[in-house]
């Protein structure tokens, strides 16, 4: 994958569409009821420093991924089992955004087929995009930047022009204050979807133009953060905070809604089709991520020979991560983020500035 480059659009479309990825599906920031929205552009803003703070790492070994430079910064010993845990955790989301997704067309398309056959279809397809190439996958991306957006406007579009926003359900703006929200905000909405960024400190390597990762990040978060805003105040507008909190999928529930002269509606299928796009772009840059890591930290030298074992481990992982959807959820958003995301999105980039900034202290006053 040495070979491999990658340009700024291409980068943004991935980063685009993984920032949304499942956040969009699942619902954001719902224990803040009405002010679900001020957590999300709240953590947008939080998006941009943890994003920041991965590029200043990449800036600093622009030609190493975060399994080689762990080593470089804090030994081989203790990096190399570091970049193991990374790569563990990167196999580990990848096949919850994948149960994410068997459960939304188990739920609500094909209620006669299991979990681990959708889960095989899409992993297929997510080894295909492997074996093809980092190149390839980054150029399905910007095909399906344009279809996505296409069609979440199309959805915005239907859902004001069927007159069922109800405004009167933002009200009361801060009933409860602001501890809800910034008890939403972390450690949950900073690190899902914001602070799964830190997947790309392995692809930012690829890309041609060096100096373009700050514009390209920062515009990707601040456009993904603005359709993750949108989708979470519409949601709330039309089937208020109550049901939002409570549904399985709120934007599908929304969606459900829309009724234009009896002619347009059950418009739950673009939705579908949107989020399967979303899911196989967001496992799909995991597994790349886990595929590198891996090929790098035991010097492998044809990484594509990782795919299919790698594939396997995705899909029964995938099943036997949670007993049932309730569990599911409830270890994504209650355990994941203060045992997994914290300690590996912001705890360990944070310890590698400061270690560099201490080593590069002492070598400038020993000069």
């Amino acid at each position: 994958m040495k070979q491999v480059k990658i340009n700024g659009f291409q980068l943004f479309s991935v980063m685009f569409l993984f920032e949304l990825g499942s956040a969009i599906l699942v619902g954001m920031a719902r224990e803040a009821k009405q002010d679900a929205w001020i957590t999300v552009i709240l953590g947008t803003a939080c998006g941009f420093v943890l994003f920041l703070m991965y590029s200043k790492l990449y800036k600093m070994n622009p030609s190493l991924p975060l399994t080689s430079y762990l080593r470089k910064i804090l030994g081989g010993y203790l990096g190399w089992i570091i970049g193991l845990i990374y790569i563990i955790y990167f196999i580990y989301i990848a096949s919850r955004v994948l149960r994410d997704f068997e459960e939304l067309l188990v739920i609500s398309a094909y209620p006669s087929s299991t979990l681990l056959t959708i889960g095989v279809i899409m992993v297929i397809c997510v080894m295909y995009a492997a074996y093809k190439g980092l190149e390839v996958f980054f150029r399905i991306a910007e095909l399906c930047l344009f279809l996505i957006v296409i069609m979440l406007v199309f959805l915005v579009f239907f859902e004001i022009a069927s007159g069922i926003i109800k405004l009167n359900h933002f009200l009361p703006v801060l009933e409860y204050g602001w501890r809800p929200i910034f008890k939403t905000l972390f450690p949950t909405t900073i690190t899902f979807p914001f602070g799964e960024l830190v997947a790309f400190t392995m692809l930012l390597p690829y890309l041609n133009k060096k100096e373009k990762v700050n514009k390209v990040g920062i515009t990707a978060i601040a456009l993904s953060g603005f359709f993750l805003t949108l989708f979470t105040l519409l949601n709330i507008a039309v089937i208020g905070a109550d049901i939002t909190e409570r549904s399985s999928f709120p934007i599908l529930t929304a969606v459900s809604y829309i009724n234009i002269a009896d002619f347009i509606q059950r418009l739950d299928i673009v939705v579908i089709i949107s989020m399967v796009i979303l899911g196989f772009v967001k496992i799909t840059v995991f597994f790349f991520c886990a595929i590198i890591g891996t090929a790098d930290l035991f010097h492998i030298k044809e990484p594509k020979k990782l795919i299919y074992p790698m594939g396997i481990i995705l899909i029964i992982s995938s099943i036997i991560i949670a007993n049932g959807y309730i569990e599911h959820i409830h270890e994504g958003l209650k355990v994941v983020p203060y045992y997994l995301h914290l300690p590996l999105q912001i705890g360990i980039p944070i310890l590698l500035l400061v270690i560099v900034w201490i080593k590069n202290k002492v070598k400038s006053a020993s000069v």
